[in-house]
């Protein structure tokens, strides 16, 4: 775990993510073969901390978050805090994290009320010029 740690400070010291390191990402992810939950906090943790990321980074990161998210057909709570942090923590929402968001709820088996309210707000909320609090 320190390892990840010290990784996502390596890769974040000019709070970009940049075409030469998402070969070091895309390496992290598949070290243990299989994807997961980890790998999924792993990404949204880098995401969430960068100031600006390349397209290779999402051409990465959605599919890696669509398959861990779709292996049991629904959006589990502890999936459903690390789309919030994906949406939130960074301080804007970008065009390609709403539509990958309406494209895995046309993907679920079933969804939650909870999820169903998020893909809701995601239609209304600006993409900035809003806090957790609410707009600023």
């Amino acid at each position: 775990m320190a390892n990840l740690y010290r990784l996502h400070a390596e890769l974040l010291n000019d709070n970009k993510i940049t075409d030469d390191e998402v070969a070091i990402i895309n390496h992290q992810v598949e070290s243990d073969g299989q994807l997961d939950l980890n790998d999924v906090k792993f990404l949204v943790g880098l995401l969430s901390s960068a100031e600006e990321v390349c397209p290779a980074f999402d051409d990465l990161f959605f599919p890696v978050l669509k398959d861990v998210l779709l292996a049991d057909g629904k959006v589990t709570m502890d999936e459903h805090f690390y789309l919030l942090k994906m949406l939130y923590a960074d301080g804007h929402v970008r065009e390609q994290e709403r539509q990958f968001l309406f494209e895995l709820r046309g993907e679920l088996d079933e969804t939650t009320p909870e999820f169903d309210a998020l893909c809701d707000q995601i239609l209304t909320v600006p993409a900035k010029g809003w806090s957790l609090g609410g707009l600023s």
